[in-house]
């Protein structure tokens, strides 16, 4: 039987007739297609680098086409080893530009882990080339532009330093930049080379731009008529005739813009006109409405629910004056408020404000009930807002004992207020400063003189992504012949979602007989807070608070600590915070509110 078998696998092998050899040949070439593809379908390219970092190692990744190719998945060994084999001269050429002339890959591999090729190269930089003589000038109308000046002094292109292209590049490209800022756009390079020695490591640098002649602003046309023509000229600051400045272009379009009396502006050059030299100018404005109304509701523990409405007259006449009315309600204030605006020189940075309000306000155990007209002169004073006041106030105290007592007196004072941020409201740097001082005499009809001085400081930092440090403090000192005819308006109090937490809206400070709050001559206030991000939003935060409202300098301030969890939203930190009070006897203290950060 076996050989029976044997003998027809025999007979079947030999009835089978042999492929061709063309045949034969095609098939094994197909086969080793196949197997190469089935190992470089994943297969990748790494680069290892030692000898460069930083700039230099990424500008040598990048001139490598091993790396360039990294991802190709149809490349042959002997394509990979033929980039490979590029690499020294690669590593060279991209060394030049950071002064590395002699450099030199002292050590390679290829070697193969897997489906991935691994490329090592180890690099000796050498000395590099230094720069032997530098010129730099700036010849032409513009030759002592002050933006020209300050870009030449700033340059790392001194004799002596190292050679970098990209220094000498971006040189070029900044003259150039600020050249067309200025309008100076006939400007040319008659002299631009760099003369390196590479055997002498040592280079000269020669960079001379010619400015050419400035251009002028031409025509300026405004498409409005919404507002008189002094109002208009008042916020725009390209006039015929003076030099170009494309940051007077961006000025103007800004103070448009902010000015609430456009709802868009367009400000566009056009062409520019060799033979005069001019540039004219055309802005289109979109009028913004007329009217605005405001709704906003809110909660807070110091407030509970709250809401206003507002009105705003934008424009009231071509001179730009404007109003706005708003009525506040909440559980400690109702309040509504009247102003009428009057601008005076910029806008933006100078206004005469005309003020009305009737109030009636729970300070504490205190109410006072209020009408105030008014007068404010507010300007920008760099980066400082200033403002000067005069009031007239009639108010009616009523103590918590029941006593009453009227005044209507003038109260005039100044007022400075400082902000820099990153952010109005959630803000990962940034300071708030501020300063006032109001007060009153017999002579100004107030049965009590006084003098009344209140400086506030808040600061945010954020050490890493994570984390933030917010840290606030205030001060208050009154002068007061006597404070149990001082207007509850111009008392301190203490206590709450924004002062110190731990204690109830104003309760914390002097109180009377039956221990109820009564306000206090003096204010110390200062707060530390950590606050760590842990997901999105999410923010949790711990602080330490301390202060109140004191009858003396001297007396103690209260102290309390507690804990919170914060999400941030676009108007601001959503707070829900538990503080407990470090130097009294009670019971911890639920505050939730929504404010800005500064």
């Amino acid at each position: 039987m076996g050989h029976t078998d044997s003998g027809a696998a025999l007979m079947g092998e030999a009835s089978c007739p042999r492929p061709p050899r063309r045949s034969r040949i095609l098939t094994a070439l197909v086969t080793l297609a196949l197997a190469f593809a089935s190992l470089s379908a994943d297969a990748s390219i790494r680069v290892q680098l030692t000898g460069v970092e930083g700039e230099t190692a990424a500008n040598v990744r990048a001139w490598l086409d091993l790396v360039r190719f990294a991802e190709r998945e149809d490349l042959s060994e002997t394509a990979v080893r033929r980039l490979y084999d590029r690499a020294p001269r690669q590593i060279r050429e991209a060394l030049r530009p950071f002064g590395y002339y002699d450099a030199r890959v002292v050590s390679r591999s290829l070697t193969r882990e897997g489906n991935d090729w691994i490329a090592r190269f180890e690099i000796i930089r050498g000395e590099p080339v230094r720069l032997n003589s530098v010129r730099l000038e700036v010849i032409g109308e513009g030759h002592d532009h002050p933006g020209f000046q300050t870009l030449l002094a700033e340059t790392p292109l001194v004799a002596g330093a190292q050679l970098r292209h990209p220094d000498f590049d971006q040189l070029r490209a900044r003259l150039e930049r600020a050249a067309s800022t200025y309008g100076f756009f006939d400007r040319s390079f008659p002299e631009r080379r760099l003369e390196i020695d590479p055997a002498a490591l040592s280079a000269n640098a020669v960079l001379v731009m010619d400015t050419g002649p400035r251009y002028r602003f031409g025509e300026v046309v405004i498409d409005q008529d919404i507002l008189n023509q002094a109002l208009i000229e008042r916020m725009v600051f390209t006039r015929e005739g003076e030099p170009f400045d494309t940051e007077r272009l961006l000025r103007t379009q800004y103070a448009l813009t902010d000015s609430q009396y456009f709802a868009n502006v367009v400000v566009e050059t056009g062409e520019r006109n060799p033979l005069t030299r001019s540039i004219p100018v055309n802005i289109e404005t979109v009028p913004s409405r007329r009217q605005r109304i405001r709704l906003g509701i809110g909660y807070g523990s110091d407030t509970r629910a709250r809401g206003s409405i507002g009105w705003d007259w934008r424009r009231i006449n071509q001179r730009g004056h404007r109003a706005n009315m708003q009525l506040q309600v909440s559980q400690p204030l109702t309040e509504l408020t009247t102003q009428y605006i009057v601008p005076f020189g910029d806008p933006l940075r100078e206004r005469l404000s005309f003020r009305s309000s009737l109030a009636a306000e729970d300070l504490a155990d205190v109410r006072s009930q209020r009408a105030t007209i008014g007068v404010n002169h507010r300007r920008v004073l760099g980066n400082w807002q200033r403002n000067l006041f005069a009031d007239v106030v009639d108010e009616r105290t009523r103590l918590p004992d029941g006593a009453r007592f009227a005044d209507t007196l003038i109260v005039p004072g100044i007022g400075f207020e400082r902000l820099i941020a990153d952010d109005p409201l959630v803000p990962t740097e940034g300071h708030r400063l501020r300063a006032e001082v109001r007060g009153s005499h017999g002579l100004l009809a107030a049965k009590t003189d006084f003098l009344r001085l209140h400086l506030g400081a808040s600061r945010i930092l954020s050490p890493s992504d994570d984390w933030r440090l917010a840290l606030r403090a205030e001060l208050g000192i009154g002068i007061v012949d006597g404070f149990d005819e001082l207007p509850a308006s111009q008392r301190f109090f203490a206590g709450g979602d924004q002062s110190v937490r731990g204690y109830g809206f104003n309760k914390l400070g002097p109180t009377d007989d039956e221990g109820r709050s009564i306000g206090g001559r003096h204010l110390v206030f200062g707060s530390v807070e950590a606050q760590r991000r842990i997901q999105g939003p999410w923010h949790v935060a711990a602080f330490i608070d301390s202060g109140g409202a004191l009858a003396r300098l001297d007396d103690t301030p209260e102290v309390s600590a507690g804990v919170g969890l914060h999400f941030l939203t676009p108007i601001g930190r959503i707070r829900v915070e538990v503080a407990q009070s470090l130097t009294e006897s009670r019971s911890p203290r639920l505050h939730i509110s929504i404010r800005p950060d500064l």
